[in-house]
């Protein structure tokens, strides 16, 4: 029977928050598309209606008489000095501003007034030698446009609750097999970093444990007279101990990066210090290549917020794809400028191709090489693996950024860029 990888507190959370997102994008879009439904609704009802009210005053005016008024509209005729109104005229009504303007000058006024606490709609037009004026209630027509409007409020807050609890279901289905998968990744990350932890403790503390019965030798030799063991052997040694522990700092990287909620602790680190180790560590491989390693370092500490080995490996990944592609320096420059701390490695290899700008610092990027670099050949695939990703990865979890500067034949230089200690992030 297959069992369901546990989904801890922290995935529950990120899944509230994520499901929390959907519903309200979805509810939020549902209640814009249907408000604006419902305002070209309630647009096309409104212009109706007052077509409508025109057509009836219209009509109402043609009839000409007085008496012969249709239901809620109200008829006054100016024919030679004497008024003629409907019965039941409302006080107020008729207009007679209305009826004297057009009486002098002919045409046609439509207004609305209210008397009371009614609007009339009112037109007075001229017929011949008469001037007739029509009052149309409205009362009717804004109370149908008021049950209209709160039938559609009402339709869109159901609708919106409705969406609500549908997109939550449906967020949440759609977001549980991601979140399982998750936590199974995570778990397995886990267990190969315990796996993986203990074989590489064992080598770095064998490799310990020789170097130290090794400079015992070295001592009984110097102390007895007899032959000392060959320099390079502790040599190798050290640098065994040195990479098993960078082993062990690549292998931190990856759980990091595999799994966002493991937090380490943080400290104020001197970026040139780290930087002048890092590049004493590749200052052989540099000769052995042919290559100038050269660093450029204030006399004053250079403090940033983060991990030492962090930022030592984000070094390491920056001077080995350099010392790669050089053709004969790299040039490893730290700074301070305002407030943050400029880290600069340069090469004067073949720079980047055009078609890789943009991808350089996605994982296990690689372009056609067209040589130039130190045992480079032309043609061969460039790959540039995890190193340069993780580099990136390095400088935003402290809250720096990484460019690459480069023009193709002219070399390049990887600029990092990090907040100074005490500056935050």
């Amino acid at each position: 029977m297959s069992r369901r990888p546990r989904v801890d507190q922290w995935d529950s959370t990120e899944l509230r928050r994520a499901t929390t997102r959907l519903s309200l994008q979805f509810t939020g879009l549902m209640v814009v598309l249907l408000s604006v439904v419902g305002v070209l609704v309630f647009g096309f009802a409104a212009a109706g209606s007052a077509t409508a009210a025109r057509q009836t005053l219209d009509e109402a005016v043609d009839l000409g008489n007085a008496r012969d008024a249709p239901l809620d509209v109200f008829l006054a005729v100016y024919d030679r000095g004497r008024v003629a109104v409907s019965r039941d005229m409302p006080s107020g009504l008729p207009v007679e501003e209305a009826l004297a303007e057009v009486a002098a000058d002919g045409g046609r006024r439509e207004e609305t007034v209210t008397v009371g606490k009614t609007s009339y709609r009112v037109l007075t037009v001229s017929r011949g030698d008469a001037v007739v004026q029509a009052a149309l209630d409205t009362r009717d027509s804004r109370q149908e446009l008021q049950r209209l409007a709160l039938v559609l409020l009402a339709t869109i807050v159901g609708a919106a609750l409705i969406a609500a609890v549908f997109s939550v279901m449906a967020a949440r289905a759609a977001m549980q097999p991601l979140v399982r998968a998750l936590a199974l990744q995570r778990r397995f990350v886990s267990d190969a970093g315990h796996e993986l932890r203990t074989p590489l403790t064992l080598l770095s503390t064998r490799a310990q444990i020789l170097h130290r019965r090794l400079a015992a030798r070295e001592e009984r030799a110097a102390a007895e007279g007899g032959e000392a063991p060959e320099g390079w052997l502790s040599d190798g040694l050290t640098e065994i101990v040195s990479d098993a522990s960078v082993l062990t700092g690549i292998l931190e990287d990856l759980l990091v990066t595999a799994d966002p909620r493991r937090n380490e602790a943080t400290e104020d680190v001197d970026l040139a210090a780290v930087a002048a180790e890092t590049a004493a560590a590749f200052r052989a491989k540099a000769e052995e290549s042919g290559l100038d390693l050269r660093v450029q370092a204030p006399g004053d500490a250079v403090y940033v917020r983060g991990v030492r080995a962090a930022f030592s490996r984000l070094l390491t990944a920056l001077l080995s794809n350099a010392v790669d592609y050089a053709r004969t320096c790299v040039v490893l420059s730290v700074a301070g400028s305002g407030r943050e701390a400029v880290l600069t490695v340069s090469d004067d290899g073949p720079g980047l191709p055009p078609e890789l700008e943009g991808r350089l610092f996605e994982r296990f990027s690689s372009v056609r090489s067209a040589g130039a670099g130190a045992g480079e050949a032309p043609g061969r695939q460039r790959h540039y693996g995890l190193g340069l990703a993780l580099a990136a990865e390095v400088a935003a979890r402290f809250g720096g950024s990484i460019r690459a500067d480069s023009q193709p034949g002219a070399g390049t230089s990887l600029v990092v860029r990090l907040p100074l200690a005490g500056r935050g992030f």
